[in-house]
């Protein structure tokens, strides 16, 4: 572990982030499983140490405000801007929701009850060595394994709230000649070895391994899918959620079990026919899904995606399992009936869109 190499700081004043709660509330986005780090510090008070400063954010009725806590040397001084792009606040959760319950009518009712629940555009770095402990296991313990890391690799910053630590990179943690030993020692199990793996894939083939990740943002999805997916520990959910939370890629959708379930129970076109031949997601039919949600959903269908899991749809999507009481029937989102029969690939449907707004705005230049 390295010691901050300041004294304790008087916190920075708030300051206004200027949004409303229907585009941003904290509580559901920082707690629905993107992010691992924020802790509760005080009444509607989350703090995490990001970009060299321990952040503390605060929920009020009507925006949210922001402080630092204290600050490492050469951290990034523009702390509003990093939040703006963090919470990707140029994005207008509203107008998507609207725009989704034209295709599915439970997103005007998930407008309500989940407003504000974005999804996030983290740290590369954090992002994925925090989701490769994310295979078989809960927030519970993942927020644990994720804060053992950063205690022992990361940068102290000691504050008026406590003490806050970075999380490490990759070149911190590949300092230490027996990464896979160390983080047994910790509780990572078998999620060591991918750990170990990884750092040593990534510091053999990149001089500047971080400097590699980042650059993935301005690849294709399949390209940095594969990329991601040459690493150890890295299955296709994984490498998808890296690339939703992390690279830019709006249109990766992660794919679990609940998200498969929603999909075979609420869809009903060829394309989510194509789910029902199996009961959990194979290779092939994890495909299937994801192009299900683009055709739906896209350009934003990771977002989407993110919205229906954070609100764990209606009550009656599930089977009611009393004895006594008969399960409601199941609803059935209304959905185009009548894409084409023979499936795209992923790349395809995205290229099928990108043409689209091509050609809606040559014409829209014809006319003027």
């Amino acid at each position: 572990m390295t010691t901050a190499e300041s004294e304790l700081q008087a916190p920075s004043q708030w300051s206004d982030l200027n949004i409303l709660p229907n585009e941003l509330r904290l509580n559901p986005t920082l707690t629905c499983g993107q992010a691992f780090r924020w802790k509760v510090t005080g009444t509607n008070e989350w703090t995490c140490a990001l970009w060299g400063q321990a952040v503390d954010l605060k929920q009020t009725p009507t925006t949210v405000l922001f402080r630092t806590l204290g600050t490492l040397p050469n951290a990034n001084a523009d702390v509003e801007g990093m939040l703006h792009d963090y919470f990707q606040l140029h994005v207008k959760f509203d107008s998507l929701c609207t725009k989704w319950s034209q295709v599915d009518s439970d997103f005007i009712k998930l407008q309500k009850s989940h407003q504000g629940v974005r999804t996030l555009r983290q740290p590369v770095v954090e992002t994925l060595f925090t989701f490769i402990a994310s295979s078989n296991n809960n927030i519970k313990r993942i927020t644990m394994l994720v804060d053992k890391l950063c205690e022992h690799y990361g940068v102290a910053i000691d504050t008026i709230k406590g003490r806050f630590f970075t999380f490490p990179t990759i070149k911190q943690i590949a300092t230490d000649p027996q990464i896979e030993l160390t983080l047994k020692q910790l509780g990572f199990g078998y999620r060591a070895k991918y750990y170990a793996n990884s750092i040593k894939i990534l510091c053999q083939e990149h001089i500047d391994p971080e400097a590699f990740l980042l650059k993935l943002r301005t690849e294709s999805l399949d390209s940095a899918r594969n990329e991601l997916l040459r690493l150890s520990g890295v299955g296709p959910k994984v490498a998808d959620c890296v690339c939703l939370m992390a690279l830019d890629k709006y249109d990766a959708v992660p794919i679990d079990t609940h998200i498969w379930q929603v999909a075979q129970r609420r869809y009903v076109n060829p394309l989510a026919r194509k789910l029902q031949t199996s009961k959990t997601p194979t290779t092939k039919t994890y495909e299937a899904a994801q192009q299900l949600f683009i055709h739906l959903f896209s350009p934003y269908a990771g977002w989407a995606q993110g919205l229906l899991f954070s609100g764990d749809l209606n009550r009656s999507d599930k089977p009611n399992t009393s004895k006594n009481v008969k399960a409601p029937l199941k609803r059935k989102a209304t959905v185009d009936p009548s894409p084409a029969p023979d499936i795209p690939s992923t790349t395809a449907l995205l290229q099928t869109n990108t043409n689209n707004q091509q050609m809606r705005l040559r014409s829209s230049a014809r006319k003027k």
